[in-house]
């Protein structure tokens, strides 16, 4: 059990994390649909409003880990405060931007608050609750991000039909506000992991840079606008970056996180499996609308349908995965998640066009179901294996593994030769769910003493 009794923070933290894990993802989701509005009605191409979402992902991936750091030091009440006020800012120009590049700025601004928002949420649920009610909290939190997941793409088209493109912005308003005044009302006394903490600048400034130059390297290669030669030499700095960030670690004097942290065996093997997993989910999102569309010859709204089966299976058996990871080591959940999606993705490597419609939406709910009781055990595991002073790392690189998770699915599932792409992406998703499979096997015990209590 915890030394502190944080418990009457519990639903508290629901509430605040809730607002702000709903508002990212349905924010994420809703423009997407927009875009086509927007390059009408502001004059410009669709290689320029595709910067749209560029910058928002760009903005966020490389600040997750810094600040689920920096949480640590200044307090959750700190990150939400903050966050949320900078995500209305953000929203409150997007929505009044009068050209393309007021826009994508305005969207950097909204991504530096999402990131202060996203990076922090499983801390403050794991800290708010017992151990013995983690996983259960945070299953609430995995059900709002398949609602947000759902209502999206629906909603953005029906604020667009009814007041236009900048009200799905300007809705983000409202929802601020109120989570701005949960933070201030319930998060004021909320005590802070760990006050005297340093922030070491190297450490934070390379491993900054390092998730930057990764994340614009992966998201312009995948759009072909970086040759491979570019995107190589790119890699390559990133990776030098990287290094650099792991040799600041090594001293006090200029770490951000601590290399104490790298060396526990369940937190980096879960992440890897995690960070697979999301891989392998991505490529499904990516690739199933084109074989629904193209071999199949359905509608956009049936395959909206079709795409919506692994959200709805997430939100059911959230709740489920969540009181099973109280009680049984995550390992073993988890790893039957993985194993299950593993199942999906063989029915789904075989759909050709004479499939038929229940062939293609069991392995769909297969892969939900899976990925659902995966999901909520490996975050948990993930969350009470470090100490209480670390939760707000931990946070912040389980956020930052299922962001690069989606770039790098996106990066190699996104090829233009469907037909031939199909078979061999799907060929290596098999292979990178199997490894998803051993790192989640392997990882070792949890153990309540991991996390100082």
């Amino acid at each position: 059990m915890n030394m502190e009794n944080l418990s009457r923070y519990k639903y508290k933290s629901l509430v605040i994390t809730g607002l702000g894990t709903l508002m990212g993802t349905l924010d994420a989701s809703i423009v997407n649909v927009s875009l086509p509005t927007i390059s009408r009605e502001l004059n410009t191409t669709v290689s320029m409003v595709a910067w749209v979402v560029l910058a928002y992902s760009i903005a966020v991936f490389p600040l997750l880990m810094v600040f689920g750091a920096v949480s640590e030091k200044k307090g959750f009440q700190f990150s939400y405060r903050y966050g949320y006020l900078i995500f209305m800012t953000g929203s409150i120009l997007c929505g009044l931007s009068v050209n393309i590049y007021m826009l994508i700025i305005s969207r950097v601004i909204q991504g530096v608050g999402a990131a202060l928002l996203v990076a922090v949420g499983p801390a403050l649920v794991t800290r708010s609750f017992p151990d013995a009610e983690r996983g259960r909290g945070l299953s609430i939190i995995a059900m709002v991000v398949s609602v947000g997941l759902m209502l999206g793409p629906p909603l953005g088209g029906f604020i667009i039909g009814l007041a236009g493109w900048r009200w799905i912005f300007f809705v983000n308003i409202p929802v601020s506000i109120l989570g701005f005044y949960f933070t201030v009302k319930f998060l004021g006394d909320f005590p802070i992991s760990n006050p005297h903490k340093k922030i070491g600048v190297p450490g934070a400034a390379s491993l900054l840079l390092g998730m930057l130059t990764l994340m614009l390297t992966l998201l312009l290669y995948s759009r072909g606008q970086l040759g491979t030669a570019l995107s190589a030499g790119l890699l390559l700095v990133s990776g030098l970056l990287f290094a650099m960030f792991f040799y600041f670690e090594n001293n006090p004097a200029t770490r951000l996180i601590g290399i104490e942290i790298f060396k526990n065996r369940v937190f980096v093997f879960s992440g890897a499996a995690m960070l697979m997993v999301f891989i392998a989910l991505i490529s499904v999102t990516i690739l199933m609308p084109f074989y629904l569309e193209e071999v199949k010859l359905y509608q956009p709204e049936q395959v909206g349908f079709f795409l919506m089966i692994t959200s709805v299976c997430g939100f059911m058996l959230a709740p489920l995965a969540g009181y099973l990871s109280d009680r049984i080591q995550a390992r073993v959940i988890s790893t039957a998640g993985a194993a299950i999606m593993f199942i999906g993705f063989l029915f789904i490597r075989r759909l050709d066009g004479q499939t038929s419609m229940w062939g293609i939406a069991l392995p769909l709910a297969i892969i939900g179901v899976g990925m659902a009781i995966f999901g909520t055990p490996n975050t948990s595991g993930i969350m009470g294996s470090v100490a209480k002073h670390q939760l707000g790392s931990a946070s912040g690189m389980i956020a930052t593994l299922r962001t690069l998770g989606i770039a790098l699915g996106a990066g190699f599932s996104g090829q233009d030769a469907f037909l031939s792409a199909y078979q061999s992406v799907y060929n290596i998703t098999i292979f990178i769910l199997l490894a998803a499979i051993v790192f989640s096997l392997v990882r070792g015990r949890n153990s309540s003493a991991a996390r100082g209590h």
